[in-house]
């Protein structure tokens, strides 16, 4: 017998194993997304605005200070400065 009554929503009796299903599936889903995000982030470098971005303002502290340049050259970088 089927009722017409619209207050009567009888549910399938197989929808709680299969919400439970997809539910699965979706974390599952979720927990590959979560590990391949992982092992991609160990390898994201600096993007490229934010190195010109770091130029451009060593550029405009070289202009309004010219000493900066003078002390950088006579303190030398990496190594060779070390060494000497």
């Amino acid at each position: 017998m089927h009722l017409q009554n619209s207050e009567f929503h009888p549910m399938h009796v197989f929808a709680p194993y299969l919400l439970a299903i997809h539910q699965q599936d979706l974390i599952a889903a979720a927990e590959v997304d979560r590990r391949a995000k992982l092992a991609h982030g160990g390898q994201l470098g600096v993007a490229a605005w934010r190195r010109g971005l770091g130029g451009f303002l060593a550029f405009a502290a070289r202009s309004l200070d010219p000493s900066i340049e003078a002390r950088r050259t006579a303190r030398g970088r990496g190594a060779r400065a070390l060494a000497g």
